[in-house]
Order: C-alpha cells, then structure tokens, then sequence
C-alpha cells in the first residue's frame, strides 16, 4: 500500500518547521541541486534580459540582478523549503516578525562593529598567496576588479532617482533575496542534521555565502557580516531582522558612493578607523564594545519574534 503524505512526513520540530523523511544527506544534495538549477535559469533569464539593454550597462546589470534575485535566491529558497519541509514559511522564518528594538540594536551593533570591519577588510585585501600561487592571485585579483567594476557601473548615477533604484535593488531586495537563501534555506537545511551544532550552521552558511560572491579579498569580513545576519535568524527566528541588517549594510554602501559620486564625502571616508601601521586601537576598542553589547543586551534586543 503506498504510504500517505502524512506518514512520509515528520513531526514539527521544536522550532516549528518539520522536515520530510528525506535523509539528511538527500536534502543536502537536493538544496544544491536546486540552487544550481536556479542559477542557470537565473543567468538565461539574464541573458535574454541583455537583448533589450546595452551589454554591460547600468541598467543591464540592474536587470541581471532583479532576475538573480527573484529566480537564483528567492527560487532556490522557496522550492527547497517545499520540498524539505512541513512547514515552509516558517522554516524561512516570514511567519516571523520585526520589533523596533530590534531594529534598534542592528543600528547599533553596525555602528559598535564598523571599526573593527573596516580593519579586516583592509587586512584582506592586503592578503597575498605563496610566491607558487602567483597566478592564482592575479586571476582572483582580475575577477576582484571586475566584480568592483560592475558594482560601480550600478552605482553610477548622481541622481536622487538613481539612488533610489540602487537602495531599492541592491539595498533592499539584494539584501532581503540573500537572506532568504543563505539563512532560511541554506542555514536551516545544514542545522536539519542530528547532531549538527546550529553555531557550525551559521558559520558553514556565512562561509558559502562569502564563497559565492568569488571576491577573496572580501572573504573574511563578508563571513564575518554572514555570521552576524545568520545568529540574527538563530536569535529572533525572524528573516525579516537579518534582512533588514543585510539591507541596511548594502544601503549605506550605497548611499556612501552616491555621497563620493556627488563630491559630498571624501574618497577615504570608507576607511573610518583603519590603523594601517601599529596597534589597531580602534578595531580593539570596537570589537570589545560589541563583544559587550552581544553578552549583556542581545537578550534585550533580539529576544524570539517568531510568530
């Protein structure tokens, strides 16, 4: 007799999203299947995207970054969650909620850390391979530069209603599709295995997260800010909180290079705190400030918001 969707399926977990009897090592390979499946229409999709915009342009690459988001992140997200889970909008927590507090502590834990991330990514980019892997290095520092290339031709506008499209896409979508992907799809699905420590989870998820960006000299503080939103989800149970740090993260890159664009900000003002020679006091003094702030107010401020 064949076995029924109901017998198929798990008990709810603790947290609310059951998983379906899949092994856990099928639903690894499912969200990977998935994920590549969706890139590659991603990237069709993109193509013919490019028949109606000059290759290359701004609004080319806006384009191209709409598609990703919507078929590559949101896609990925929302089929595996189907596919992996009784409960698929709680397993990428929007049945969660965002409070004003814990808008507030984001604001406040960026402004602790922004030394302290600004220092390693300096230290990054200065990061060399051995001498053997020379031209390994130079192919990394080619798609570093092209990567920055494109960035800047998106953000290449001095307009208000340039700004307002970039913080729109690349802020607040961008940083919303991501998180969706990264935390609510990809983190879940690794913490779904027995035993698997959620911590492992969350760093595992920030370092495929900064793996796929294929920008090494960025590597560590992109692992870094992916750690932050995935314990975002670990603490709230809300994907809107961790979306709302990616988004406000993206959108004051954003607006920061609309401010140089426009000659209203100098050109260095992205190295706030940088100690290039010595003791890097600044770093120190932030990180011990937001170790503070984690250990005695991260209960006040991100306490459960799920539904």
């Amino acid at each position: 007799m064949a076995t029924t969707l109901k017998q198929r399926r798990r008990p709810s977990s603790p947290s609310g999203y059951g998983f379906t009897q899949l092994s856990y090592g099928r639903r690894l390979l499912l969200l990977a299947c998935i994920f590549v499946a969706m890139m590659v229409l991603a990237g069709s999709a993109s193509t013919l995207a490019a028949s109606f915009y000059p290759p290359g342009s701004r609004e080319c690459l806006i384009a191209t970054s709409v598609l990703q988001n919507i078929i590559g992140f949101c896609g990925t997200a929302l089929l595996t969650s189907i596919f992996v889970s009784t409960s698929p909008l709680i397993m990428l927590g929007m049945r969660g909620r965002i409070t004003a507090r814990a808008l507030l502590g984001v604001l406040l834990m960026f402004a602790a850390g922004l030394p302290m991330l600004n220092q390693v990514t300096w230290w990054n980019t200065q990061m060399h391979l051995p001498a053997f892997m020379h031209q390994v290095e130079a192919v990394m520092r080619q798609m570093e530069e092209s990567a920055l290339s494109a960035t800047s031709t998106m953000l290449d506008s001095k307009t208000i209603g340039g700004l307002i499209v970039n913080i729109i896409v690349i802020g607040v979508f961008t940083g919303f599709s991501e998180e969706l992907c990264f935390r609510g799809a990809i983190q879940r699905v690794i913490a779904s295995g027995t035993g698997v420590n959620r911590h492992m989870a969350v760093w595992l998820a920030a370092v495929i997260f900064s793996l796929l960006h294929f920008q090494f000299f960025g590597f560590l503080p992109r692992v870094l800010l992916g750690a932050f939103f995935g314990y975002l989800l670990l603490w709230t149970g809300s994907i809107y909180v961790s979306a709302a740090a990616h988004a406000l993260n993206n959108s004051l890159y954003v607006l920061l290079h609309w401010l140089q664009l426009r000659g209203d900000v100098p050109e260095n003002v992205d190295s706030f705190g940088v100690t290039i020679h010595g003791f890097p006091a600044y770093a120190c003094v932030s990180l011990a400030l937001l170790i503070c702030m984690l250990v005695g107010l991260r209960r006040y401020f991100f306490s459960s918001s799920a539904s």
